[in-house]
Parts: structure tokens; sequence; C-alpha cells
């Protein structure tokens, strides 16, 4: 199969044809909507079709200008709620914007927002604003406008009551997403932990209860793992296949569970000012200033926020691989979490010493994105899709059938599509036509939820 390689947006391919071929007398020209790409400029585009099929051939014409108009809406949701304008061409809403240095004069007050989830958890307060037709809604920071957030955001001498409890974080070198943690975040596992009663204690190691994980690496040891686990280490499939002469996996889920390396956040509850939820993920609130890049350590945390504790240990249903023989296997899952490969978790799996007997179909999937859009067919076995050893699907192709390009737009975008004979009709480009630069300071497209409309 050809690689699916993004196609540029360009003049040439909106305004000439793309491929040769002879017109016969039932030719026809079809609006698919406005050129929206080269602002002041605006164009509509059109797709030729012959007899009812299209045939890859396309033009723009341009709008006169005296078809181009901004007209006035409302008000932005967002603080400071700024006045903006809508573009219309020949009197056709566009999901185009531009702000027109409006602003209104309406009603705000300070309420309590927030509460810390550290220290003794003070209060917090944020303004409002009342929008008419809408009501009371949260200010917050707008860098566009440059408000800052410490003129909304304000403290108060108050403190929340508050209670404490440990749910799993991470699992080894990994968070509950199977993401690799950073070197911050590892910094955090240096804390305190629960013992195999599930005992908090406040310092001390708990003899290979977590020096053994995933990749056999310890806490401190990350080094550079691969998605594989190599041969003859404790997590290889080799060892967790092993059975012993009763048919009895001779590593054991107890054994594993305290072998694996569960981390645990602290998870702070405290009242709900807005129906928001009132329980915090304290280590997950760390991690999310890191991925912000913001500095966690200008923020107090407690000493607490992650401990060890035992993890919980079980297997997904038996599953069959895609090639021959069909062998059953399942992949380890600690806490709810699966060692399958996503993300950046390798592939933890043990054999069942049974295989499968399935079903292998080939089915219809879609036209090839590259000239000159050979049909696909996708292997499945078992009415499930078959991928090969580097997780690209396993494909052939017949022979003589082919697709052909068309164009669509939408409020925001100009779509390149593949049609063909087996009912396939696949968008497999978007460009996007709400980015140039419509005059009024700030410019694009915003969703119409943002407004309040007059």
């Amino acid at each position: 199969m050809k690689n699916i390689k993004s196609k540029k947006i360009i003049l040439s391919l909106l305004t000439g044809a793309i491929m040769a071929g002879g017109v016969s007398v039932s030719a026809a020209w079809e609006f698919s909507g406005y050129d929206t790409t080269t602002p002041p400029a605006y164009g509509k585009i059109y797709n030729e079709k012959i007899n009812g099929s299209y045939t890859s051939k396309t033009r723009v014409d341009a709008v006169a200008e005296e078809d181009v108009e901004w007209k006035s809406e409302g008000f932005e949701m967002d603080y400071p709620h700024a006045g903006y304008e809508r573009l219309y061409l020949e009197g056709n809403a566009q999901s185009i914007t531009r702000y027109n240095g409006q602003l209104p004069q309406w009603e705000t007050r300070f309420k309590d927002f927030m509460w810390e989830v550290a220290g003794e958890h003070r209060i917090y307060q944020r303004q409002q604003t009342k929008i008419p037709n809408v009501g009371w809604r949260w200010d917050y920071a707008n860098d566009a406008f440059g408000i800052t957030d410490d003129l909304l955001f304000v403290p108060t001498t108050r403190n929340a009551v508050t209670t404490d409890s440990y749910k799993p974080y991470g699992v080894g070198a990994f968070d509950m997403d199977g993401n690799l943690v950073s070197d911050d975040v590892k910094a955090l596992y240096n804390s305190r932990y629960i013992d195999l009663d599930r005992n908090l204690v406040s310092e001390g190691l708990i003899e290979g209860a977590y020096k053994y994980g995933p990749y056999t690496v310890t806490l401190d040891e990350y080094g550079n793992p691969t998605k594989e686990i190599l041969d003859g280490t404790y997590f290889s499939d080799e060892n967790l296949s092993m059975l012993d002469e009763n048919g009895h996996y001779v590593v054991t889920d107890e054994e594993l569970a305290v072998k694996v390396a569960l981390i645990g956040s602290k998870y702070v509850t405290g009242p709900s000012f807005y129906g928001e939820n009132p329980t915090k993920n304290v280590a997950q609130m760390y991690t999310d200033l890191i991925a912000e890049d913001k500095d966690p350590e200008a923020w107090f945390w407690d000493s607490d926020t992650v401990v060890h504790i035992l993890a919980d240990i079980s297997w997904t249903a038996p599953q069959y691989e895609m090639e021959e023989p069909y062998n059953y296997y399942q992949y380890l899952v600690v806490n709810g979490l699966v060692f399958d490969g996503r993300n950046d978790l390798p592939r933890v799996y043990r054999f069942t010493d049974g295989k499968a007997s399935p079903k292998v179909e080939w089915k219809y999937q879609w036209s090839e994105r590259e000239y000159p859009y050979n049909v696909i067919e996708f292997k499945y076995v078992d009415g499930k899709q078959a991928f090969d050893l580097n997780g690209e699907p396993v494909y052939r192709v017949p022979t003589g059938e082919f697709g052909n390009i068309y164009f669509k737009t939408t409020n925001t975008e100009i779509q390149l599509w593949i049609k063909d004979a087996r009912g396939g009709d696949v968008m497999v480009e978007a460009f996007s036509r709400v980015d140039g630069d419509f005059g009024g300071g700030l410019a694009g497209y915003a969703p119409a939820s943002n407004y309040v409309i007059k």
C-alpha cells in the first residue's frame, strides 16, 4: 500500500484540471462552496460532473466586491465580552468573524470558586459577569486583550474542610494512561509507602514490593525501555507462560502483585462551589502543570502527594493472534491498566497453551489516497481486522478498480474526497478556509456558542 501523504492546498489544484480527458455534451458544473483562503479576495468553488459523476476537474470564480459584507452580531461569551461581526458572501453567512472594538458594560461580582488542595486549603474567589439572557458566568484571563487572572481570581481568609484518600496513579515508569512519566513526576515517587496490608507507613522500603516493575527497572533506573519485553527477563512471555505439571501458571498473580510498582495518588475531597467535582487528584494536578509548561515547584504540595501501594493483578479475556497458528494469549492488567502496547506501554502477555480456528476473509476498505486511487481490501479474521508484526493492516489490491477525487466545502474547510464504484465516499484531506487575515484586529473562526446574540 502506498504511504498516505498530505497534499498542500495550492491555487492550481482549485482552479485547473487535475486529469486530462474528453468532455461530453452532458458536462455540468456543481457549486461546492466558497474559497476564503486568501482574504480579502473570495471565490466560488465548482466541481465538474459528466453523466452525473465527478471527473476530478475543478474551477474557482471570483466573488464580486459588492457581494462581500461584514455584519455586527453581538458580543463574545468570554471576558471582556468583546463585540464581533460576521462575514457574509453573496448574502450567505460564513463561520468567519472579527472584532469590531465594542465592549459592553455589564454587572460584575466575586463568588467562592475553589480551594487549595494542599496546606490549610485556603478558599479563593473569582469574578462573575451577569450576561443578558444568560445569567452569571465566571470570568477568566484573556491574553488577547492583556487581561491577567490576578485581577479576576483572589484569595480569601477562609479555609475549606477536606478529607484524604489514595487511589492508583501509575504503574512503575508509567501513568495510568500508559505514558512514561517525566523526571519531575518520578521525583514524586520518593515519598511515603503503604505496606502489604495496605497500611500507610511514613518511611522505609518494602522488600520486593516495587523493585521488579515492567522492563525490570527500579523506580530510580528508567533507562530507555523498548516496546517488547526482552527475552529471559521476568516479564517476558516465556517466563509468564510457563505451566507446572498440573497446568497452572508458575508465576502467580500473588507473586506479580508484589513485583509490580503501583503508585497511589492522594485524593482530597472538599466542598463543591458550583457543581464541580469536589474530589481532586493531587498528583494529576502536579502533572498537568508540567504538561502546561508551568513550574510545579511554584505551588505548595503536601509531602504525601503519592504513596506506594499493593497492586491488584488480573488478565484480559483470552484472544488469539492474527497470524497462523492463531495461538490464544492474555495481556497483563494492573489496577485496570492493560499492558497491551498502547502509548508507551510494553506488551506484557502470556500464552494459554490453546489455539483458535478462525474464519479468514477479505473486505473492501477504501481507495488509495494517491493517483490512480486503487481500491483496497483488508484481511479480517473472524470479523476482526488483521495487522502485521509492524502494526500495519494486512491488505490486497483488486485488479482494475479505482476511485476519483472531488471537492466539498463546509463552514470552515475545503475538503478533498475520493469516490469509487464500491460505494466508498471518503474524505482524505481538509484545508482551512478560515485562517486568513480578515481584518479587524484578531480574526478567524470561533464557535457560535461563544457568542451572545443581540
